[in-house]
């Protein structure tokens, strides 16, 4: 069978006829002229977007995008290409552009009658047309500043009309002072002053600090608004320019009404803003309006991104589609409670974080140093000295980011991670002491990295917290992409993704009141590391594998991963794992690891943590295998095949994953044993199908190492590495020879309960703050509260309870009735049984935690689309 190579991207990019593509050419270049000529578009512009038209055009051969869009999302394309030729790393970006750009978006907008949101719709279904990474990460940016922008400028309204007067006609004509400006001169004013501060100050597009720069635009305006054209309580704060006190005095009522806190935005505006504004001025205190409106149009022009000043007059081409009107009206946890902004939404995670730790200090509690002072080697020394060192680490970090006036701001942050840290070190400690029945923790107080990790944890969520965006697409505050996204955090702290991962189920569990944000974002993060961030090539993954007895995927859920606590992960593999545990750790598989003890030898030591790790990663791949398999229409017995050859990939060829990721595996997994059985899928609509679900990375397929600082497609990759170190395995699937053993599937975990291992069937929901209060008497009751407390039509029906109770006592004593089949109920797992031989070790009452790992529905089979018939891949029999 002949075969070639193919190095190229353009697998992911279907082909056209060449009479066709001609003729939609001819067509197009005609609108393209048309639309070019209104806006004075420069040859080269024009020429690279014809290019990028025919591209766009090829890519979406089901005619999906209107004519119209995808001309308008050519010309924005070769724009920014144009502005940046060497891409967004080019270093000249770090001090503006170099040259005025030809064209703003705002003017592709506005001339081709097109509206924000309709060009980030059509450029995210363009997202896989061969985009260049200047485009990517334009287009990224302007998103994410545009949601930022959009969101504040429904606050910036709202507070206008709370503080400033409703301006009467004629009012202004009987003040007889030349300096007084209307009320809408105010608003102008205050948000072009905050357009011209973001710009400046910002870092990134986060919606608190911006909304603390917003706040503190209206203090500096209001310093030289008369009373009388402010509503109660601010008419009743005179202000000077030169009253520092009175200053503070309107910032403590902005803060007040606002429900803001007073030290973070003074802090913001002594050490950010007040400078900021002193060099915008030059020193001047006089607010002009003017000449504040062209100094903001002189940086719009030379960005040339999105004219924001536009949003005063209710621009057209900047407002949200209808279907995301959530922009300004998110949706509220309470069904009947009113719409928040999507500021206060931000405001409500960093004062729900505060509240958590309202009864924290940043030091040691009483308990927490009775813990300490229990250890033989009293570890309270080590542990302050390290604390401070890593805070004067991360201050320092955090200002490069930045600027240097942004020290207090990075304390102020730290403080409250320290708090978090001591809180949870303490709750850990708890529940060991429950659960081993020890007080003496030196071994494990006295790891270096166990501490590190979790005040990198604590860290990582003060910084999600502060760092959040908003998300127009699903109107939900969501941790933003910034320069302080993880891996900052381990990075700074010079940590390893691995030994990070080994706090994060148990920091979890020990802060249960954690809001759901925050565990939410933790529980992404361990994904990253799984299926990415642990294998890098000075991964201690690897030193782990050499070291230990490697453990493999069981198919039942795992019992480590559910009571092994961080205590057990950071001191692995020091304990030795006894033959019975370490069966149950990891039997159940067909591959025998060769150097493995057997029952005669003495058992060699086990890491649980790499055991733990390992069946983790094999889960989150078989369930993206499953959706994959979904989405391909895949048969269940070539299912299994494609799941054992991966499954080996993992756990004996864990050198593949080296700098790569998870995914890559997988869809080379996916189509060398299709390939192989005969049933061949052409890797492209592997690719194209892949890229449709909801983890999919396009990185994954353009950018996989191949060899040193070598990287290609996924198509490279397949041929010259994976195939290279596969071949004599996957030949074995072949329907000549005799197939593997097949490796079971893991199940499939449904629900997040608890259950207790010394009462079994018994299981226990995770109930965090609980809302409800003890019920009232019958007669207080509404007859729809009275429903919620009825045990079938008549409350307290004796009958009914009796059955109830019947029922637990049967199943108690193992006298299980037939159960009725119901497609809506939840299916528990059975908690393993207990081993006798760690009783003396574990309390059996040790709560095992399973989660709950949501799936995505089926879509439509691409698979049954057009196929090429040259597809370029080696043959398996080579």
């Amino acid at each position: 069978m002949s075969s070639k190579e193919d190095t190229g991207e353009s697998q992911c990019v279907p082909e056209m006829s060449l009479d066709n593509n001609e003729c939609v050419k001819d067509m197009v270049d005609a609108e393209l002229e048309k639309l070019a000529l209104s806006m004075e578009l420069p040859d080269r512009i024009k020429k690279k977007a014809n290019n990028v038209l025919e591209t766009l055009l090829r890519y979406d051969e089901q005619k999906v995008i209107p004519k119209s869009s995808a001309i308008v999302c050519a010309i924005y394309i070769a724009a920014i290409d144009i502005r940046m030729p060497y891409g967004p790393s080019d270093p000249q970006l770090e001090i503006g552009y170099l040259d005025q750009p030809d064209i703003t978006v705002s003017e592709i907008l506005k001339k081709s009658q097109t509206s924000v949101p309709v060009l980030f719709r059509w450029m995210k279904y363009l997202g896989d047309a061969n985009l260049s990474e200047a485009v990517r990460c334009h287009l990224k940016q302007l998103e994410k500043d545009y949601c930022v922008v959009s969101a504040l400028y429904h606050t910036h309204e709202r507070l206008w009309c709370s503080i400033f007067k409703e301006e009467q006609r004629g009012e202004t004509d009987s003040i007889p002072l030349q300096t007084t400006i209307s009320v809408n001169d105010k608003k102008h004013l205050c948000w072009v002053l905050f357009l011209l501060a973001k710009e400046r100050l910002l870092t990134d597009s986060q919606i608190v600090e911006a909304f603390y720069i917003l706040i503190c635009c209206y203090e500096y305006v209001l310093r030289t608004t008369p009373g009388f054209q402010l509503n109660t309580p601010y008419d009743e704060v005179r202000v000077s320019e030169d009253s520092e006190k009175q200053s503070g005095l309107m910032l403590k009522i902005l803060c007040e009404q606002f429900d803001l806190s007073l030290e973070e935005v003074t802090l913001v505006q002594k050490n950010r803003a007040e400078p900021c504004f002193e060099k915008l001025f030059h020193g001047n205190k006089n607010l002009e309006l003017s000449s504040l409106t062209e100094q903001y149009e002189r940086d719009h022009r030379q960005k040339g991104d999105l004219n924001e000043l536009l949003f005063l007059w209710k621009d057209p081409h900047l407002q949200p589609l209808e279907q995301n009107g959530n922009l300004s009206s998110p949706r509220n946890d309470e069904p009947d409670g009113p719409p928040i902004t999507p500021v206060r939404a931000a405001l409500n995670t960093i004062q729900n974080l505060k509240k958590i730790l309202s009864s924290t200090k940043d030091e040691p509690s009483p308990e927490l140093l009775v813990h300490f002072k229990n250890c033989s080697q009293n570890p309270v020394k080590s542990i302050k000295e390290r604390v401070d060192r890593l805070e004067k680490v991360f201050v320092e970090a955090f200002m490069q980011q930045t600027d240097r006036n942004q020290a207090p701001i990075a304390k102020q942050r730290f403080v409250l991670a320290k708090r978090l840290y001591y809180r949870v070190m303490e709750s850990m400690l708890n529940h060991e002491r429950e659960r081993l029945s020890q007080t003496d923790f030196s071994k494990l107080l006295n790891i270096e990295t166990f501490h590190v990790s979790l005040l990198a944890c604590a860290l990582e969520i003060v910084m999600m917290t502060y760092g959040a965006s908003w998300n127009a697409s699903f109107g939900t505050v969501c941790a933003g992409d910034s320069k302080f996204s993880f891996p900052w955090i381990v990075q700074t702290f010079s940590l390893h993704c691995y030994d990070f991962f080994k706090v994060l189920e148990s920091f979890i569990k020990a802060e249960p009141i954690l809001t759901k944000e925050i565990v939410r974002h933790l529980q992404n993060l361990e994904k990253r590391i799984l299926e990415q961030l642990a294998w890098t090539r000075e991964s201690p993954v690897f030193e782990a594998l050499s070291k230990s007895e490697a453990p493999v995927v069981q198919a039942e859920p795992l019992a480590p991963s559910n009571t092994v606590s961080s205590a057990d992960l950071y001191l692995s593999p020091m304990r030795v794992v006894k033959s019975k545990s370490s069966s149950s750790l990891s039997g159940g598989s067909p591959h025998k690891m060769s150097g493995s003890a057997s029952p005669e030898k003495t058992p060699t030591k086990k890491s649980q943590s790499l055991a733990i790790f390992l069946n983790k990663v094999c889960r989150l791949g078989y369930l993206r295998l499953e959706q994959l398999f979904s989405l391909l229409v895949i048969p269940k017995d070539l299912q299994q095949r494609i799941w054992t050859c991966f499954e080996y990939c993992i756990t004996k060829k864990t050198a593949l994953l080296t700098g790569r990721h998870l995914d890559q595996i997988m869809l080379c997994s996916v189509y060398a044993i299709c390939k192989v059985m005969e049933r061949e899928i052409k890797f492209k609509i592997i690719i194209k199908t892949y890229a449709e679900l909801p983890f999919a990375s396009p990185s994954v397929y353009r950018c996989a190492l191949i060899e040193g600082c070598e990287y290609g497609t996924i198509i490279v990759f397949y041929n010259q590495v994976f195939m290279h170190n596969m071949k004599n395995y996957i030949l074995q699937f072949a329907p000549t020879r005799q197939s593997p053993t097949l490796s079971p599937a893991p199940k499939t975990i449904t629900s997040p309960i608890y259950s207790l291992t010394s009462r079994p069937n018994f299981y226990v929901s995770p109930l965090k703050n609980s809302p409800f209060k003890p019920p009232l008497s019958p007669s207080q009751m509404t007859p729809r509260s009275l429903q919620l407390y009825s045990f079938g039509d008549i409350t307290g029906s004796n009958e009914k309870l009796q059955r109830i109770n019947d029922a637990m006592n049967r199943a108690k004593n193992g006298i299980l009735g037939t159960t009725p089949k119901s497609q809506k109920r939840l299916r528990f797992d059975h908690p393993p049984e207990p081993d006798s031989s760690a009783a003396t070790t574990q309390s059996s009452e040790v709560p095992i935690v399973v989660k709950k790992l949501k799936m995505t529905e089926n879509s439509e089979n691409p698979a049954s689309g057009k196929e090429q018939n040259n597809e370029d891949m080696q043959d398996l029999s080579r």
